[in-house]
């Protein structure tokens, strides 16, 4: 009992104060919006529709959470040791590693919410994707809509109410894309209203999709799990460098271990069988790759839960590692 009075009111708090940032909102509607314009941005297919905005989308998930959750975990640790608001703390019945833990948890929680409004979003943007524009565009209004509204929607209980800005859109912007990804679920609009053959320039081919419902495409929900997993493992390097960095320089460690990662299989597979140094380094770095599987979803592909699965241990050895690194390091670090 003492563990969780001591404990979810931190982790509460934390979830509370990293949306009120306003580089956090800022970062997260651009990176919503972006998604969903994909469509009009992107005009090539490949030889499958939405192919090249799917694969987009998700890189933009995937770098967006390396962008997002260095900041907030700077935020939720460094800024309040430099402000003494963690001696503060400390200075109760709070351990260190109560403390720690707590606002990775908190940290948590919010990367979990944009991670869902960016599968909605993608979800939505692949679905518009599989379709000509005049007609693909009425499964990204609701989108658009959800994103307008939350601005407005906030604007107004600030003014009312005096509740934080940035925190209040944050949040109403989660909810009401959760209601406009169901609007456009339930949509029953079909391109059955336009022709069935297609006309580009004298080129004509047939609208594969005439008559009957776009659908929308579950087998992404895995892809966006696993860079889930990996904004995971991210946010715990992200902490554990913000116990003595800034976030300039958070950011520099993490973006090095993210393109080091990427790399790994080419620079040190090979190696690994080699050299004992090789090998002990593709053990430590993390290796991105497991989390990228938007190949696998080419020509109608599915990710296998159990792979996702399989994933999920990989990260969490690696963020539990990590993280065993980072009680270790504060608990021996002096806090003013």
């Amino acid at each position: 009992m003492k563990f969780v009075k001591n404990f979810f009111p931190l982790a509460r708090l934390t979830c509370v104060e990293i949306p009120r940032q306003p580089a956090l909102l800022l970062l997260s509607t651009t990176l919503i919006l972006f998604i969903g314009c994909l469509p009009f941005l992107i005009t090539h297919n490949l030889g499958e529709a939405g192919k090249l905005v799917r694969d987009s989308a998700l890189a933009m998930m995937f770098l967006g959470s390396l962008l997002l959750a260095v900041p907030a975990a700077c935020n939720a640790v460094s800024t309040e040791i430099r402000r003494g608001t963690a001696g503060a703390i400390l200075s109760k019945p709070v351990s260190r590693i109560r403390f720690l833990a707590a606002k990775f948890t908190g940290v948590s929680m919010v990367m979990l919410v944009f991670s869902g409004m960016a599968t909605l979003a993608i979800m939505m943007a692949d679905r518009a994707a599989a379709i000509e524009f005049n007609i693909g565009w009425r499964y990204l209004i609701p989108l658009y809509l959800a994103i307008l509204c939350a601005y407005l929607l906030a604007s107004v209980i600030n003014y009312f109410t005096n509740r934080p800005f940035a925190s209040t859109t944050f949040w109403c912007m989660a909810g009401l894309i959760l209601i406009a990804f169901i609007w456009t679920w339930l949509m029953k609009e079909s391109p059955q209203d336009g022709p069935a053959v297609i006309d580009h320039g004298g080129h004509s081919h047939v609208n594969p999709f005439a008559g009957e419902p776009i659908p929308i495409r579950w087998s992404l929900i895995p892809a966006c799990a696993l860079i889930t997993l990996a904004a995971l493992m991210i946010q715990a390097l992200a902490l554990l460098c913000a116990l003595k960095l800034g976030v300039v320089a958070s950011l520099s460690v993490c973006s090095g271990f993210f393109l080091i990662g990427l790399m790994s299989d080419y620079l040190l597979a090979e190696r690994a069988t080699e050299t004992l140094w090789a090998k002990i380094l593709y053990w430590i770095l993390p290796n991105w790759q497991h989390f990228w599987m938007a190949d696998a979803l080419t020509a109608g592909g599915q990710i296998p839960w159990m792979y996702v699965a399989q994933a999920s241990v990989y990260a969490l050895a690696w963020t539990a590692g990590i993280l065993l690194i980072a009680f270790g390091f504060f608990d021996r670090m002096e806090v003013c």
